[in-house]
């Protein structure tokens, strides 16, 4: 396994459990159980935000370029 990226990983789960757990009337306990849940949320929010992103950086760009079919 590759260190640089298992240890980011679990920061990463531990801190989507703790403030899960700070947001919501969960325990620790009872959020450990619904982390795994919560990771894969935070994941595709995450996944579909950059998605958007990148469709109106794209959308922006094509904008800003001239078309070759438009100057003729």
């Amino acid at each position: 396994m590759n260190l640089r990226l298992v240890l980011p990983m679990v920061a990463v789960v531990i801190v989507i459990w703790l403030v899960g757990t700070w947001v919501t009337k969960y325990s620790l306990e009872q959020m450990a159980l619904y982390t795994p849940i919560a990771v894969v949320v935070v994941g595709a929010t995450v996944g579909l935000v950059l998605l958007w992103v990148k469709v109106v950086l794209q959308l922006i760009r094509e904008r800003r370029t001239p078309s070759r079919d438009s100057r003729s």
